[in-house]
């Protein structure tokens, strides 16, 4: 079991930093990345420049995992607001 959570702060993190750290964790977990295939629009939307930022001017992307009881929990929101959440068995 673990929770390992992700925070990008400021101007955003690029798309493919976040991408290879999400299939870094599914792959340490024994998950094939095609066992979350919206996972990928949903980093690309919250990494977005088009993302609205916060009150103080910066954009936010967190990414969220917690394995559990033979599950993989996957949250990613951006400035608070979630864009997707799934639950995936691990095999």
């Amino acid at each position: 079991e673990f929770f390992f959570a992700l925070e990008f702060s400021s101007q955003g993190a690029p798309l493919a930093l976040v991408e290879d750290l999400a299939s870094q964790v599914l792959r340490y977990v024994g998950c094939p990345r095609e066992s979350a295939p919206e996972l990928t629009d949903a980093l690309g939307r919250a990494t977005s420049k088009g993302t609205e930022a916060t009150a103080g001017g910066q954009r936010r992307c967190d990414v969220q995992f917690r394995a559990h009881s033979g599950t993989l929990e996957i949250l990613v929101s951006s400035n608070g607001g979630r864009i997707w959440q799934e639950t995936i068995a691990i095999p």
